[in-house]
């Protein structure tokens, strides 16, 4: 053996299971599945492996752990679990917390079409998922024109008195304003269904119909109407013929490069190509191409439905595995995955496998790694950290305070990952124009996200401010048990020039977590150019949403503060008084006296209105 197991190999069963090998300090560095437990675990000390990552990790394996599963297919799944929940240093992950977005029919009278993300519990038809939100928005402009269903939230639909302007200029029926009937608006829903369900020679031959019955009649305005409609559903369809394509696929191609895999998926729905979905996977570049797809697949399928047809290129073999896998995570759903040879479906892998080589082409000359590796040089970190995160908060002389968290990697922003949050009115926590409690706040919950698994967690995380702001951030990540993210505070100069700020470590010179010594890296200093450009991203982003909430808060009426008034009494009172100014002149009797309003709630509206 060219290494001594840490245990007894005799004492492995040879049955199938999961494996987890652990460190010194019993961290789990690796989890595995087998068909034969002892057969695999003995095989990383039998003979050197190949793989660079395979050795660096037996190196450090001092334990091994296992569990029994009753059949392979089940470890396999238990396997992805583990992963997700440990992140082990040598398991392949996925770098994806995206949820997909769909477009929603909505159940009600009059439904809307919306995009929608997250766990689909709001009753309706999901149409989807689409590889991005861009997308969703293309194919919902082009449905609004030729449909002309609704799009406005709830509270709007049931307060017009008036078709708004997307009646007007021919995007909307006006339900609302009972300008189109309840069946005459069944039918248009009835069309939504069928052009997202991909039956369009249907909608185009009833279309045709109906258009024929109008001219026939001498409506010849409806005719128009019905003539521009099939002009642009033909646009729509003209170059999307997919050949021998199923009508619902996805195809999965991988690219491996110097530092990662980059899952090119292809998405197909109903009989339309809707765009292409890149996830990159780390620790990928020499594990296996069944290890990748199977990880991938798990990822992808566990809690979205998937096609009916999933198109990889890769041999028999790993099709077999992977069949076999789609079976046990989706038991109900009739999916197969194909490896095509020849015809349209391998030149379409052949596309999406190309628009994924390009992605990475250009990343590679815009790459910042050197940039990277002199901030790891500067801050005498072991490992070059390939994704870096950074906080700002923002208010307007303590009111309207927000904070932003930005990322940044090798290739640039990720703009996958930002995220902005709202502080004003946490009660308890937040008190306006406080740095600290904004900071904390903020913290919390973002390492309750990472906890969560819904967002990655960097390798280094910039807070913008010193010491003082930086002993909270270390605070927040201690109670979270983030012990192993690294923390820099970033405190600006006297004149705030880029060149002048203060870096202080997150960590001593012995590596322990505390306040490191302050660095004075200077104007020309690649690393201090890289934090800088981070710092201000986050500057930048919190900045908009606080402007954005300002312009929000100058068309809001005071009423809307008020709790008990909704959308329906505070027109009733705005349309009894005249305006606001007449509510603000009223008394409480008189307010008592409009329609809707109890003593109790003008009592409200009184002291709130004369604060």
């Amino acid at each position: 053996m060219w290494v001594e197991p840490p245990i007894a190999l005799t004492a492995l069963p040879r049955e199938p299971g999961v494996y987890r090998m652990l460190d010194h300090a019993r961290k789990v560095i690796y989890v595995g599945k087998a068909r034969n437990l002892r057969k695999r675990v003995s095989s990383y000390f039998q003979r050197q492996p190949e793989s660079p990552r395979t050795i660096a990790m037996v190196r450090q394996v001092r334990d091994i752990a296992f569990s029994v599963t009753p059949s392979e297919a089940e470890a396999l799944v238990l396997e992805h679990n583990l992963i997700k929940q440990l992140k082990p240093r040598y398991n392949v992950l996925m770098k994806d917390s995206k949820t997909y977005p769909y477009i929603l029919l909505s159940d009600e009278p009059f439904p809307k079409l919306t995009m929608y993300r997250g766990n689909r519990t709001l009753p309706g038809e999901y149409f989807g998922p689409f590889p991005n939100a861009g997308a969703v928005h293309q194919t919902l402009h082009i449905m609004q024109s030729m449909f002309l269903l609704r799009d406005c939230e709830d509270a709007v639909f049931n307060n017009r008195s008036r078709p708004c302007m997307q009646h007007q200029i021919g995007r909307c029926s006006a339900p609302c304003c009972d300008i189109v009937s309840k069946a005459e608006y069944r039918r248009q829903v009835d069309e939504v269904r069928q052009f997202l369900r991909g039956r369009d020679n249907d909608l185009l031959k009833g279309w045709e119909q109906q258009m024929q019955q109008a001219a026939d009649a001498m409506q010849f305005e409806q005719a128009a109407i019905l003539r521009d409609r099939i002009r642009a559903l033909r646009s729509v369809l003209a170059g999307s013929e997919g050949g021998d394509l199923p009508d619902d696929a996805d195809g999965i191609v991988l690219i491996r490069h110097t530092t990662a895999v980059l899952a090119c998926i292809g998405v197909r729905r109903g009989g339309r190509d809707l765009g292409t979905h890149n996830i990159r996977i780390d620790q990928a570049t020499d594990a296996g191409e069944l290890e990748i797809l199977q990880s991938l697949l798990i990822e992808r399928y566990e809690k979205e439905l998937p096609p009916a047809d999933i198109l990889v290129n890769t041999c028999k073999e790993n099709i077999q595995e992977l069949n076999r896998l789609i079976a046990l995570i989706k038991p109900g759903k009739k999916t197969a995955v194909h490896s095509p040879v020849r015809g349209s479906r391998l030149q379409w892998l052949q596309q999406i496998g190309h628009s994924g080589a390009q992605i990475i082409a250009s990343r590679k000359q815009e790459s910042q790694q050197p940039a990277f590796a002199a901030l790891a040089e500067m801050l005498a970190m072991e490992v070059v950290p390939e994704r870096i995160a950074a906080v700002d908060n923002a208010h307007l002389g303590g009111t309207q305070m927000v904070a932003a968290i930005t990322y940044a990697g090798w290739q640039g922003a990720e703009k996958d990952y930002y995220r902005r949050y709202k502080l004003d009115g946490i009660a308890g926590q937040v008190i306006e124009g406080d740095d600290y409690g904004a900071m904390q706040a903020v913290l919390e919950r973002f390492f309750r996200a990472i906890r969560e698994d819904t967002i990655p967690c960097p390798d280094l995380m910039l807070i913008d401010g010193g010491r003082g702001q930086l002993g909270v951030a270390l605070q927040c990540a201690t109670d979270a048990g983030l012990h192993e993210l690294k923390l820099a505070g970033v405190a600006k100069g006297d004149a705030r020039r880029v060149g002048e700020e203060t870096i202080w470590p997150g960590w001593t010179d012995s590596g322990a977590i505390g306040i490191g010594k302050p660095l004075k890296p200077g104007r020309h200093s690649a690393a201090l150019l890289l934090i800088a450009r981070v710092r201000d991203e986050a500057h930048r982003f919190a900045g908009a949403y606080m402007r954005k909430r300002k312009k929000q808060s100058m068309f809001t009426s005071v009423l809307d503060t008020v709790e008990g008034i909704g959308p329906a009494k505070r027109i009733s009172l705005l349309k009894h008084f005249g305006g606001i100014e007449g509510v603000k002149k009223a008394g409480r009797k008189q307010l008592a006296q409009a329609p809707g309003i109890s003593d109790k709630l003008a009592e409200k509206i009184f002291l709130s209105l004369h604060k």
